[in-house]
């Protein structure tokens, strides 16, 4: 449980997750014209041909492990954390199974990769909806008889 809520280490996890996906990337796909023709990421085939892989990585990782750690930090303490763990678990996860998918090199694992990618549009979308949803709905009218009724007697 100590893992669970320490959201400093938990947005790590992207971080680590997009360099063991490039890096995969790199080794598996055998030279940089597999990449510029077969990667999905337009951000790393433009990378690739303009020699700028290394800031990119560097970008990405410091963005990921930023992005992680300011939505883990608000999110933490309310309901909403748990989803934040889902959204930067699934987009981790996708991250691996992307590199993973040089080794495959097979259209089915492609488009799982392309799911998991929609999963995590989806549920950060779903969250959003839920959010607005629930803190914009009225307050239940406060009922007779309680001690909230006998606050607001007393307080006017």
């Amino acid at each position: 449980m100590k893992l669970y809520c320490n959201y400093r280490f938990i947005a790590v996890l992207p971080a680590i997750c997009v360099i063991l996906d490039y890096t995969l990337t790199f080794f598996l796909a055998g030279d940089t014209s597999m990449i510029t023709s077969w990667e999905a990421s337009p951000f790393v085939r433009f990378a690739v041909i303009n020699n700028l892989m290394i800031p990119y990585l560097v970008a990405i990782v410091v963005f990921y492990y930023g992005a992680s750690y300011a939505v883990l930090r608000i999110l933490d303490g309310t309901e909403y954390y748990k989803f934040g763990i889902l959204l930067i678990v699934s987009m981790s996860i996708t991250h691996l199974i992307g590199g993973m998918s040089w080794y495959f090199r097979n259209a089915m694992y492609s488009n799982g990769v392309l799911v998991m990618s929609l999963l995590s549009i989806v549920i950060a979308f779903i969250v959003f909806g839920f959010t607005l949803i629930r803190e914009h709905r009225p307050a239940a009218p406060i009922k007779k008889g309680t001690p909230a009724e006998e606050t607001i007697k007393k307080d006017t």
